[in-house]
């Protein structure tokens, strides 16, 4: 008897669209941009914890695809969001020599990279450190008044999506075996 099973990724079409509105005296301004990256395939998402005494480490670049972690040239868009509504959130993008930028996250804010040689803040330096990203870490604010010794904890979501993990060459949706 023959079992089918479903191992067959069909590449989809990443969207993400922004939308801007802002009145100011009467007058609006905004905007909607819309950007698609086709052939994506893996999708890791996760809410997780981060704390206020120490980073704690959530996405990098490897050899090959984990939990967590992606392969740069199949990179394709990074969406880190403070679930927080009182705290705020230090990003950490360190790089092979040991090289970290920072990233200041307030309270429900979200922060999206499209790719490596995106900058952050006017940094001209930041591309070649996101281009070589080993660690993404992640630690947050204490409150104004902290409790001595207290160790505290604030939410991320982060999504990240890569091109890939489907074989273009089969056309079938089932294998059989």
């Amino acid at each position: 008897m023959a079992i089918s099973t479903t191992t067959t990724i069909k590449p989809t079409t990443l969207s993400v669209s922004i939308n801007e509105q802002v009145s100011v005296n009467g007058v609006q301004y905004g905007n909607n941009t819309i950007k698609g990256v086709d052939n994506c395939g893996k999708v890791d998402q996760r809410v997780m914890a981060t704390y206020s005494d120490v980073y704690t480490p959530f996405f990098g670049w490897v050899t090959r695809d984990g939990k967590g972690i992606g392969t740069q040239s199949e990179f394709a868009y990074l969406r880190i969001t403070n679930t927080d509504s009182l705290l705020g959130v230090t990003i950490s993008f360190k790089d092979g020599t040991g090289t970290s930028r920072f990233l200041y996250l307030l309270p429900g804010t979200s922060y999206v990279l499209f790719s490596p040689d995106s900058a952050i803040g006017g940094d001209e330096e930041v591309p070649s450190v996101l281009r070589k990203i080993t660690e993404v870490s992640a630690k947050c604010d204490k409150p104004a008044v902290p409790v001595k010794d207290e160790v505290y904890q604030v939410y991320i979501e982060y999504l990240a999506v890569f091109k890939g993990g489907y074989d273009a060459n089969d056309t079938s949706n089932a294998t059989s075996q």
